[in-house]
């Protein structure tokens, strides 16, 4: 069955719906055969009630409140949406003639209207001429008419919906606004609409969890408003910068809190000038992984078997953890130099071509070639923050845009060989990420970790080249060859090192892992955790191999033992005698050797085979688990000291910029 999806509503016909739920004109509010009085024929005003029975009446409109203030009553209502409501409530018990609808518009000055399916702020709300705080949240606006907004409204709450455009909320905004609130929404630039141009009075201001990028551009926005205090940018691509904290401090000097977090005396102090370098505020963020060790990794099969193993193959096991993470700005603007650098020598080429005086026909491959190359950087690239779309545009509104595409790289630890001790790794890689959209929606997602199994084969490259001669003789290949010779066992004394042909590796997942990066985006800058993997299905431990091998070991001695009183059997046939030393021979040879294998076989397996390892289960503890200690750390500046960066920092990035021109 289909589920009934709500039709959109106005914020004004959302007030009157929440209006109704007071109940005003029904018990024990309003003037109904509940309230009693002496003259019937006497209109219901507030000279109805006489000196003489004051007392009664008194007692029943004390009553009638009770039934409207307590919690535990049960007509009542719910008071949330507004502060007066329960206020107004009260004045239907006490002063009923009072309702009147111009009373009811003119009695509220705080309005919330949250979760309502709200998606047009209409021109019902001027008839609240007194209102001062408006709070739509949780709705599905995507733009704001501040014509439709009372100018008595001083905190305005806009949270939680799908505004991606300011420009009509800054046409005609409420000169008297203090506070402005439009976090979790869709907006990627400010452009010129908030300013102090529009909101002489704004002193704090929410833009939390939304798809801010160029914080130099943004802050320069921001420091038009001249008596802004409060300020909420956590949650945009921006303050995943390092620096984003000491430079919005240093360039909003009266600026009290940020963040929902006091900016204290010795923060300006240590933060101070940072402004003025701008040069080194990048739109990057930088990230740093650690994996120190791992613990419960299985031993291979191999040290677990009792029998002899063969010289060949050898069998070599390495261990090592992988974590997919976004791909690192100084690899990518390589890839992207080399791949200018060849687009160049094609064009060269092609030039060439043309003026050696080539037939078209390749000139009409070389420009259908281009075009492909072109179209694949293009996809594989993913967005980054600068240039923003233009939100005039109305082909493009980042509310219908998709996610940005993540480009994930696999970065993995060196492979060690299983030990008893465990496995230190002692792993540590700085990256760092230009595309701050996409690391915010990796953040959202979590990192992928896997402990991994690389299994090589290794054989002597001689046999290699028997089964090449024996593959390769009927086209005559490997004749010219001689046979390898008899005397290998001394050769192998004499020379120790054998060359030997690796096969490709076969990569198994012993455990995987998802670790929770959503931290980063609310503000930590740190994350040290020991992860638990899950085993994946399908594979087995080193010890559940060796007890397949002896399980297998057991099968075929009792096939063997089979194949051995089949071949007993026909020589009673033989045997010279008298006709009943024949038939007892026959019995013998054929009845008592085929029922006692079969009891025995029949005993044998429960006994010998399910019991024992029944009972060895049962008495082997669980394997450990799996574990991974890590720690992820967001870079963060602490004073603006930090911003200068290193002398082999200055040299990399002369290296890059000299490649790229290049």
């Amino acid at each position: 069955m289909m589920m009934p999806v709500a039709s959109r509503t106005d914020a004004f016909t959302a007030f009157q719906s929440q209006l109704r739920t007071l109940c005003l004109n029904e018990f024990p509010c309003g003037s109904g055969s509940w309230r009693t009085s002496t003259e019937k024929n006497v209109s219901d005003t507030r000279f109805t009630v006489t000196l003489k029975d004051y007392g009664a009446n008194k007692e029943q409109e004390e009553a009638l409140e009770e039934f409207v203030t307590s919690k535990f009553s049960p007509y009542s209502v719910d008071y949330s949406w507004s502060d007066e409501a329960k206020g107004l409530r009260e004045i239907a018990v006490k002063s009923p003639w009072l309702i009147t609808e111009d009373f009811i518009h003119n009695h509220f000055k705080t309005l919330r209207i949250v979760d309502k399916n709200v998606h047009h702020l209409d021109t019902g709300l001027l008839k609240l001429p007194y209102l001062e705080e408006l709070t739509v949240t949780a709705n599905h606006l995507t733009t704001v008419h501040s014509q439709n907004i009372p100018k008595t409204v001083k905190v305005l709450e806009l949270v939680a919906n799908k505004i991606d455009d300011l420009e009509q909320l800054c046409e005609d905004p409420p000169p008297e606004l203090q506070h402005l609130g439009l976090g979790l929404n869709n907006i990627s630039a400010l452009h010129d609409y908030i300013t102090g141009a529009y909101w002489p009075c704004l002193l704090s201001l929410d833009l939390s969890h939304n798809n801010l990028c160029d914080l130099i551009e943004i802050i320069n926005k921001l420091s038009s408003l001249p008596k802004l205090r409060n300020l909420v940018l956590l949650g945009n691509p921006l303050a995943l910068i390092p620096g984003y904290r000491g430079f919005t401090i240093d360039s909003l000097r009266k600026l009290d809190i940020l963040d929902d977090l006091m900016i204290s005396a010795d923060e300006k102090h240590h933060f101070k000038g940072l402004a003025r370098r701008k040069e080194y505020v990048l739109d990057e963020a930088k990230m740093t992984v650690k994996i120190s060790a791992a613990t419960g990794i299985p031993p291979p099969p191999e040290m677990l078997s009792t029998e002899e193993v063969p010289l060949y193959p050898v069998t070599t096991r390495t261990y090592y953890v992988e974590f997919k993470f976004l791909e690192d700005f100084q690899s990518k603007t390589r890839a992207e130099s080399d791949n200018k650098k060849e687009q160049e020598k094609d064009k060269d080429q092609e030039k060439d071509a043309v003026a050696n005086g080539n037939p078209a026909g390749g000139d009409d491959g070389g420009d259908k070639e281009n075009p492909v190359t072109i179209t694949e950087e293009s996809s594989d690239v993913t967005s980054t923050c600068s240039p923003q779309p233009d939100p005039k545009d109305p082909t493009l509104t980042p509310s219908h845009t998709p996610p940005p595409t993540l480009k994930l790289v696999p970065y993995r630890t060196k492979g060690i060989h299983w030990t008893e001790a465990g496995f230190q790794f002692q792993y540590s890689q700085d990256i760092v990420i230009d595309d701050l959209p996409a690391l915010k929606e990796y953040f959202k997602k979590g990192m992928e970790l896997s402990i991994k199994e690389d299994k090589i084969l290794s054989r002597p490259a001689e046999t290699e080249e028997s089964t090449e001669e024996s593959k390769g003789g009927k086209d005559g290949k490997g004749k010219d060859k001689p046979p390898p010779p008899t005397g290998d066992k001394k050769k192998k004394k004499k020379e120790p090192e054998v060359e030997l042909v690796h096969s490709p590796p076969e990569v198994s997942v012993l455990g995987t892992y998802t670790l929770e990066l959503a931290e980063f985006i609310e503000g930590e800058y740190m994350i040290d955790e020991t992860c638990t993997c899950k085993g994946q299905e399908g594979t087995t431990t080193g010890e559940e191999e060796a007890l397949k091998e002896e399980d297998d070991g057991t099968d075929s001695k009792k096939d063997k033992k089979k194949k051995k009183e089949r071949s007993d059997s026909p020589k009673g046939k033989k045997g010279k005698g008298d006709g009943k030393e024949s038939k007892e021979g026959k019995d013998k040879g054929k009845k008592p050797a085929s029922k006692p294998d079969k009891k025995e076989s029949k005993a044998k397996r429960p006994g010998s085979g399910k019991s024992q390892h029944s009972d060895e289960e049962e008495e082997k503890p669980p394997p450990p688990p799996l574990t991974v200690s890590i720690s992820v750390e967001l870079h963060h500046w602490k004073t603006a000291q930090e911003s200068i960066p290193s002398q082999t920092v200055m040299e990399k990035m002369a290296l890059l910029e000299e490649t790229i021109h290049e």
